[in-house]
């Protein structure tokens, strides 16, 4: 079985140099797909509910939350670029990214549910707690993220099948999302009931089983057929230099950033807005169902109209569209349910393109990397992206919870008014602000999808 599997992909090296290659299986393209699915089940739930959970839940004041994400946050997303040099070194007959989809399966899953145990261990027990969990589960985020988004340019070359690819993966994250926040709060109170504790530990273990379940099922159906040629090896201070030399990158994660801040500022929050601004709390479900259910139909349209117009402007034009919605919904009466459902099924629908576009044009930035500096590497340029999604959660979730604690917001109480107007504004009006700034750093993104094609022909030339 090994020698096999290493003569298809060394069989398949030279085919898959050229731009035009043969098209993926959908087995395959479903099969990457649910490695970020995996990730993302977990990821976003902990990002929608941890929160909640330390302040409703875990009765820990917001400042303290607010450090204890910022702190832990950014010691995880220090961790990126250290995973990324590991990732370049990996060599196994699986390859260099797939064995971490087996590898980390189950201590992501570990780490996911102890983060949502109350050990009861008093306030400064609890708080300590929560740190060497919060660090732990970091650690396997980057062990787990980096590798599988280096799997797009170690599957394939060609722009259009890699924007199917990661359009497909974005498909199958939309719906893991979707799914995860969504069955949230119906799965705590069904398990539960009253009990809310036992009811969001017990949550945590139903998504980290399927994490497991999602993490072997692409690692048995993703090939690595993209084997770069051995080349000089280089120290660590040349293969982080890649990545201050890379413009396309720089511009790239500083736009994702600014998305990343304002995107996870209202998935943070949301569940504030329907508990305390309209009163509905069971509205979560809907409210989720049509954020994700927009986003997952948006991406059905990516790669027809990127093909069309072009990544970049796609990214552009949708977002900014997208900033109607967060306008609308600043400005919409909390009695009015059914257009603030509209605003966030409008706001899912076209800010989407910021993010899966994204992701997938950080593989040119791999193959753009070789081009200027001759230095492959991977997971360093991947790592950067993870680091800038991290460092995002990080600075949304501290802002969203010492805007909170500004605001004079008290968990189980009747909310004065600064407090409510502190959760409306984190559910529209801050992150517009946001959308509108990545819009803005975008556009000076320099990579065409024609400049793209040259450059590969002449990574070509040089490798022969």
């Amino acid at each position: 079985m090994q020698n096999a599997e290493q003569s298809q992909i060394l069989g398949t090296e030279i085919k898959d140099k050229s731009i035009s290659i043969t098209k993926l299986s959908w087995l395959e393209r479903f099969g990457y797909g649910s490695g970020d699915m995996a990730y993302n089940i977990v990821f976003q739930f902990v990002n929608a509910y941890l929160l909640f959970y330390y302040t409703d839940v875990g009765g820990i004041h917001p400042a303290a939350v607010a450090t204890l994400f910022l702190v832990v946050r950014v010691l995880d997303a220090i961790c990126d670029p250290i995973m990324g040099v590991i990732l370049d070194k990996t060599n196994t007959r699986w390859g260099k990214a797939r064995p971490y989809l087996l590898w980390v399966s189950l201590p992501f899953a570990l780490f996911t549910i102890l983060c949502f145990t109350n050990p009861h261990l008093g306030s400064t027990g609890n708080i300590i707690y929560m740190y060497i969990t919060y660090i732990l589960l970091g650690m396997t985020f980057s062990m787990q993220t980096i590798p599988v988004n280096s799997l797009t340019g170690r599957i394939t070359n060609n722009v259009q099948e890699r924007t199917v690819l990661t359009t497909t993966r974005m498909i199958l994250v939309y719906v893991g999302i979707l799914l995860s926040i969504s069955c949230a709060t119906p799965l705590v109170t069904a398990i539960g009931g009253k009990n809310q504790e036992f009811g969001f530990q017990m949550t945590a273990l139903v998504y980290a089983v399927v994490s497991i379940i999602l993490n072997l099922f692409s690692f048995f159906t993703v090939r690595e057929r993209l084997v770069p040629k051995k080349s000089e090896k280089h120290g660590f201070k040349v293969t982080l230099s890649v990545l201050f030399k890379n413009k396309p990158l720089l511009v790239l994660v500083s736009s994702f950033l600014a998305f990343a801040i304002g995107f996870n500022i209202k998935l943070s929050t949301m569940v504030y807005y329907f508990t305390y601004n309209v009163h509905q709390k069971e509205l979560v479900f809907w409210g989720t169902v049509l954020f994700f259910g927009a986003a997952l139909i948006s991406n059905l349209f990516i790669p027809l109209f990127s093909d069309k117009w072009g990544r970049k402007s796609v990214m552009i034009v949708s977002a900014t569209i997208s900033l109607i919605s967060y306008i609308g919904l600043q400005f919409t009466s909390f009695d009015s349910v059914s257009l603030i459902l509209f605003w966030l099924f409008a706001s899912g629908f076209f800010t989407t393109p910021l993010n899966t576009l994204a992701w997938g044009m950080v593989a040119d930035c791999v193959d753009y990397a070789e081009w200027k500096t001759g230095v492959r590497a991977d997971g360093v340029v991947i790592s950067l992206m993870s680091f800038t999604n991290k460092l995002g959660v990080a600075l949304a979730g501290s802002f969203s919870a010492i805007y909170l604690g500004i605001a004079g917001y008290v968990a189980h109480a009747e909310q004065t008014t600064a407090s409510l107007n502190a959760i409306k504004n984190m559910n529209a009006l801050v992150p517009g602000i946001f959308i509108l700034l990545s819009v803005l750093i975008i556009c000076f993104y320099p990579l065409t999808e024609k400049t793209y094609k040259k450059m590969i022909l002449d990574l070509e030339k040089k490798s022969r």
